[in-house]
């Protein structure tokens, strides 16, 4: 038997603000309907009216993370470029032989040597490439504050003439995921919202099933690398050099998400104390050990929070 239970929204404020995390509650939504799909004879025509009830609400209420270019600094702040070769989507060489990895992303890997090329990584690379041939290959640069990595490609944000954010523009086609490390963060809340907007329309690598949401229920035992995990914060903990978020789980092997002391600064507007007892969505890369699971989080943009009165899902359905 499958029941369904509508949930009511207490004020428009919280329908607004829900609406506004689209991306995450829509594709709570779309894997609610897909199980009650397999659960009820009635569900294809049940699934096909909460669809339109959620298409009539995106497009009566729009996300306010339209899919705008990220504000480019002005030209005094930049450093004119010429590009001689796209190594893939996030790195690429200049005329003059430095190596550039453009900050605030993370493309598919491509093939080479032994590795074997992730799915997009080809594609990724392609789009990047044809995209700078139609400006003759000029760009702009801005140094992040830490100019080098450890294998010394400079890193900077990379814009063309028109303004365009080359990062941006990645992640808004569905190319890139977000990528915030530590002090090279500018721009880390733009590039959060043209993701959600790759998301939002499953573009790209936002097809895959390794990138679709998962929760601390459904996370299989061996499972690392990139996540975007929902869970609720059972207790935190302060550490000498961190603090961390232990998620509420169902297994021995809890999920704990750390914040390094140097990077508390960008939380300061976050009470961490009252996410107890909350739902959060947390993107990363998950480090799978014997005892435990870590994912460590560098920016405020990995995180989102769900407050008491918004609503985690329009639907909640159970099968008994």
């Amino acid at each position: 038997m499958t029941s369904l239970t509508i949930v009511t929204v207490e004020n428009n404020e919280s329908l607004s603000a829900e609406l506004n995390r689209v991306p995450i509650w829509l594709a709570a939504n779309l894997h609610s309907l897909m199980l009650l799909k397999h659960t009820s004879k009635k569900a294809p025509v049940m699934s096909a009216f909460f669809a339109s009830v959620i298409i009539t609400f995106i497009v009566l209420t729009p996300p306010t993370f339209a899919a705008e270019i990220c504000p480019s600094p002005k030209n005094n702040q930049l450093e004119s470029a010429t590009v001689k070769w796209v190594y893939d989507g996030d790195t690429v060489l200049l005329t003059d032989k430095r190596k550039v990895r453009i900050i605030g992303v993370d493309t598919p890997e491509t093939k080479h040597h032994k590795q074997k090329g992730q799915a997009y990584g080809a594609k990724a690379k392609e789009a990047l490439r044809e995209k700078l041939k139609q400006h003759n290959y000029k760009v702009r640069l801005l140094y992040g504050k830490e100019k080098k990595d450890k294998y010394s490609r400079v890193l900077a944000h990379v814009f063309l003439k028109d303004g365009t954010n080359i990062s941006s523009w990645l992640l808004q086609q569905g190319y890139a995921k977000t990528l915030a490390i530590s002090p090279n963060i500018a721009f880390a809340d733009c590039y959060k919202k043209a993701e959600q907007t790759a998301q939002l329309k499953s573009l790209k690598i936002w097809k895959l099933k390794k990138n679709r949401l998962v929760t601390t229920e459904s996370i299989k035992p061996k499972t690392k690398g990139y996540v975007r995990l929902k869970g609720v914060v059972k207790s935190k903990q302060t550490h000498k050099k961190s603090i961390s978020l232990t998620l509420e789980s169902h297994d021995k092997k809890p999920t704990h998400i750390t914040i390094k002391n140097k990077n508390l600064g960008y939380f300061k507007s976050i009470d961490f104390d009252k996410l107890i007892g909350k739902s959060i969505i947390v993107s990363g890369m998950l480090k799978n050990q014997r005892k435990r699971r870590t994912i460590q989080l560098n920016h405020p943009s990995q995180l989102q929070i769900f407050a008491g009165t918004q609503i985690e899902s329009m639907i909640k359905w159970s099968s008994k």
